[in-house]
């Protein structure tokens, strides 16, 4: 297990887990929505406690998700039993993972892209071309540069992600959002991307 995975895991295990909102990303169900993504291979990268990957399985998706974190898996798996609803969860690097399986057709990741950038993007990169196929859908969502908010919450610029992906994927839509705080507070100003993989 890489530092990065530790260090990821160590957190689960201590409960410092500010990102963890428990609530279903409202971001998540308005793209699904608005863009009429129908239910088919979904990968959910950085999965948490699984809050995201259940919805998904209980709109008819085929879910696998990733974590680097057995801890946040270990809540994951018993929140999908008691959700009724089947999810293959695997423990894995994000930076490094190739599941030996057919290619994803919708991958999903709410603070993933702009954790790993700094640590391995050009890993972070192939994991994503070993695990999706020419028009695969990726909704990732990242904190935005636009606004000061906590320090400790890692930032992306429109530039940084153009910059970043657009290699290997076309930007379908663009857009800033505010992620889910617990209780009734608005989170941070962030970006929500809808990637589709090009033809390569």
């Amino acid at each position: 297990m890489s530092e990065f995975a530790i260090r990821w895991n160590e957190r689960y295990q201590n409960n410092d887990t500010p990102w963890d909102s428990r609530q279903v990303s409202k971001e998540l169900k308005r793209v699904i929505e608005e863009h009429q993504i129908k239910p088919a291979r979904a990968l959910e990268l950085g999965c948490g406690t699984g809050t995201n990957a259940i919805h998904l399985a209980q709109q008819g998706f085929e879910v696998t998700a990733v974590d680097f974190s057995e801890r946040a898996l270990e809540t994951a798996a018993m929140k999908a039993h008691e959700a009724n609803v089947e999810i293959k969860f695997i423990l894995g690097d994000l930076t490094d993972l190739h599941l030996a399986v057919t290619p994803f057709d919708f991958l999903f990741d709410r603070g993933v892209y702009h954790c790993v950038r700094n640590e391995n993007l050009p890993g972070f990169l192939n994991t994503l071309k070993k695990n999706t196929h020419p028009g695969s859908l990726w909704l990732s969502l990242s904190g935005s540069t636009n606004e000061e908010h906590d320090e400790h919450i890692p930032k992306v610029s429109e530039e940084d992600i153009k910059q970043d992906l657009g290699g290997l994927f076309d930007i379908v839509q663009l857009r800033e959002f505010h992620f889910e705080d617990e209780g009734e507070r608005q989170g941070p100003l962030g970006w929500s991307v809808l990637l589709r993989r090009k033809e390569n």
